[in-house]
């Protein structure tokens, strides 16, 4: 079964500013920053789609990213974020037991294209006890 979303990218705020987190900007972070960043983001996706989920036991995600402007960024600057955030947000929320190789097979991104807003489509790929992660999901 495949459960879709649409769900914002992480963000942090720096002088006022709320600006869009990438991994760049991450590893730099101090990780007093970095964990409210972490934790207003696991509130807003534990708020709104996590609770509505159902517990998986193996797990694919596929995120399709969109950019609110047309300056080229690295598309996983923008996806290590977002996942380590969203996997976080999905074990504290009870959808998974962990989010390590035994629950959480494999990850793609693609970029989406342009949009008002930056956010990801986010699918979440059940697989079957003994089905591997494909390049096709």
């Amino acid at each position: 079964m495949i459960h879709k979303a649409i769900i914002a990218l992480p963000t942090y705020t720096k002088r006022g500013k709320v600006l869009l987190l990438s991994y760049n900007i991450m590893r730099n972070m101090h990780y007093f920053s970095l964990n409210t960043a972490k934790q207003n983001y696991q509130n807003d996706v534990l708020g709104d789609w996590v609770k509505t989920l159902p517990k998986f036991k193996r797990l694919h995600v596929c995120y399709k990213i969109f950019f609110n402007n047309k300056r080229k960024k690295d598309l996983d600057n923008y996806t290590i974020p977002l996942q380590k955030f969203l996997m976080d947000a999905l074990v504290k929320g009870g959808v998974i037991e962990d989010d390590n190789y035994e629950y959480l097979l494999g990850f793609s991104s693609c970029f989406g294209g342009f949009a008002d807003e930056n956010y990801a489509v986010v699918e979440l790929i059940e697989l079957a006890p003994r089905e591997d992660c494909h390049a096709d999901h």
